[in-house]
């Protein structure tokens, strides 16, 4: 049995109501538990059957959307999330939310109203399961779903995916529409998908990557067609057939030299060593590639998804949305100086975490620091996206003017680690606020890209999880995919 199995808790889930609500009180995963799910779809349906934890800032009909923050503690959306409401149209049935770090802003989900959420793998002590969606990965290697959906700004759903050894899914910017998520860097965020199995992933990605006209971001029927006339226009896997043991013959594997950070643990190096011979026994070529500006990735991304997260969160002010805050001025003071009113009630209803980085991303939008840190990470993101495709073989399908790959001149897709460590302790203290941002180090280059990346299960340490991480060219999902659910399994 490969190591990516031994990691799970067994191969029995736990979808009883009291079992879930058992678990939970260790785990603290939901935030909000469905007194009664709704009845799942029929047998032979795509989900039928499912059960599905949705993350708190994915709005939903049964449960606040409260993005576990006090100013929206008791916000409930007049409508459910297009990602959601497909794959209970497909029969999955939502036993309710999860925790998380505040708007998700946070890689250890401890800034959030209800409290840290924990790590399953944490027996000895209690480890985090990460974030932002901690609570959805942790329920589903608690056994307490099938399948939980999160979102993903810069790695919040393949970070956890990997401290808590199951597979996360980030798709490609636009596959799986927005409506309904609370954005928080517009231009970084999408919805992704946890669960034991690439398989399981992969049956719930295909139900929910469908056109939306609700979302001007999501991908148009005729984008869609584009890209399957490029994935399918490939000679080199059209003509070449798997064979026997080998079900990735004629795929070829990156390995970039630019991860191998500092910051790398010898474990985790280990893990990514033996991710990269795994696949090649499997049949792929492996070769070394080189993406120079990722050193760059990490400045550039926080600079560019706070800037979008001050514009974003302006909206909670106590008028618009956000409960107001008590203890308000006296109607004199609040009419001669409105903004008492806003800043109290951001104040009282935005955790600390969040207060630091929309002051941050407020600054780097000012006039003097936009052209010194806004404008140059603009530029960062550019030479990172146009790096990510000089080396993968498939053509960017909105870049490139042709829909025929005539030959390969680079490769199909990138191995990398998903996180530098294991799973650290949930209370301990990091150096400063914002040492723990380095924890985003191997995940938020794929996201200023847009290109779709996955975390499987790779490893094991001390009893803590490793994953590693699959990134493939921006509408690449299904090949990344096919690839993450043979490497999962290819000691079987």
């Amino acid at each position: 049995m490969p190591l990516s199995l031994r990691l799970r808790f067994g191969s029995t889930c736990h979808y009883t109501t009291d079992t879930v609500r058992r678990l939970n009180t260790r785990l603290n995963a939901l935030a909000h538990a469905n007194a009664a799910p709704g009845t799942p779809g029929p047998a032979d349906s795509s989900l039928g059957g499912w059960t599905v934890a949705v993350k708190s800032n994915i709005a939903t009909a049964t449960a606040p959307t409260s993005c576990a923050s006090q100013s929206l503690e008791n916000y409930r959306s007049p409508f459910t999330a297009t990602a959601v409401a497909a794959l209970e149209q497909a029969g999955a049935r939502v036993i309710g939310t999860t925790n998380m770090d505040e708007f998700g802003m946070g890689s250890k989900n401890q800034f959030g109203i209800y409290g840290p959420a924990l790590n399953p793998h944490g027996s000895d002590a209690d480890r985090s399961p990460g974030g932002s969606s901690g609570g959805s990965a942790a329920a589903v290697a608690a056994g307490m779903c099938r399948l939980a959906l999160g979102s993903d700004t810069g790695g919040s759903v393949r970070l956890p995916a990997a401290w808590c050894g199951v597979v996360g899914f980030k798709p490609s910017y636009g596959r799986v529409s927005r409506c309904g998520l609370v954005a928080y860097g517009s231009s970084l965020d999408a919805v992704g998908f946890l669960a034991r199995t690439a398989v399981d992933v992969q049956t719930a990605y295909r139900v929910a990557a469908t056109p939306d006209p609700r979302d001007m971001t999501c991908m148009s029927q005729s984008l869609r067609a584009r890209i399957d006339k490029l994935v399918n226009s490939r000679p080199w896997l059209a003509t070449t057939k798997p064979v026997g043991d080998m079900p990735l013959r004629g795929v070829r594997i990156g390995v970039p030299r630019e991860f191998w950070v500092d910051e790398l643990s010898v474990p985790a190096l280990a893990a990514w060593k033996q991710g990269a011979a795994r696949l090649a026994a499997a049949g792929c070529e492996i070769v070394n590639v080189s993406l120079p500006h990722i050193p760059h990735t990490l400045p550039a991304y926080y600079t560019l998804a706070l800037a979008e997260a001050s514009s974003n969160l302006a909206r909670y002010d106590g008028i618009r949305f956000g409960t107001r805050a008590s203890g308000l001025p006296s109607e004199a003071a609040s009419l001669a100086n409105a903004s008492l009113k806003y800043a109290n009630t951001r104040t009282h209803g935005l955790g600390s975490e969040v207060r630091r980085r929309i002051l941050l991303g407020t600054y780097v939008m000012s006039a003097h620091a936009c052209r010194h840190y806004y404008l140059p990470s603009q530029r960062i993101r550019r030479l990172i996206q146009r790096e990510f495709n000089a080396v993968f073989a498939l053509p960017h399908a909105l870049c490139e003017s042709s829909t025929v790959v005539e030959e390969r001149s680079g490769v199909d897709a990138l191995l990398f680690p998903t996180a530098t460590d294991t799973a650290p302790l949930q209370h301990e203290a990091d150096a400063c606020p914002v040492s723990s941002y380095v924890n985003d180090v191997m995940t938020v280059p794929a996201n200023l890209a847009g290109i779709p990346a996955i975390s499987v299960p790779a490893a094991c340490h001390d009893g803590l999880p490793l994953g590693l991480q699959l990134a493939a060219q921006y509408g690449d999902d299904e090949l990344l995919l096919q690839i993450a659910s043979v490497l999962e399994t290819v000691d079987r």
